[in-house]
């Protein structure tokens, strides 16, 4: 049986705090982008989890067309200040950053949406309505000439 979301990411904060990449401000690799993939949607999207000089970040990469050219762009979903980490006792940083991480993957699995045909998981933009993509669209309704 798969894991849950929140059991994966609590694992996956775990092992970061462990490997002392978010620890602390002093102890952290900052500017490295850990990587935390959400599982079960079309196009695989990830949340990233950056120590910057103000704290922690979560986000995720954007890929807009410049012309021809995909040119990526960081947006942030949720920040979590140096100061309001270390005021939290040591044994209580690990659920504190677990509960910031479940934020933002809660903010970017919102922008999802499961068709009622194929049962998919993909971003909103794929949708032709609220409840079906727009490959579905074309093929149960004639209704889409995109893809």
């Amino acid at each position: 049986m798969a894991k849950s979301m929140k059991s994966r990411a609590a694992t996956w904060v775990r092992q970061r705090v462990e490997d002392s990449y978010i620890q602390s401000e002093q102890d952290s690799l900052k500017k490295h982008y850990l990587r935390f993939k959400l599982e079960g949607f079309c196009d695989e999207p990830e949340i990233h989890m950056v120590a910057a000089d103000d704290g922690l970040e979560w986000g995720y990469t954007e890929f807009f067309l410049d012309g021809t050219v995909p040119v990526p762009k960081k947006v942030q979903l949720h920040a979590l200040a140096w100061t309001e980490l270390n005021t939290i006792p040591e044994e209580e940083k690990m659920d504190k950053i677990h509960e910031e991480m479940m934020k933002a993957i809660n903010l970017k699995k919102k922008e999802y949406r499961k068709c009622q045909y194929c049962e998919n998981k993909m971003h909103q933009d794929e949708f032709y309505d609220k409840k079906t993509c727009k490959k579905c669209a074309k093929k149960h309704h004639g209704s889409y000439s995109g893809n």
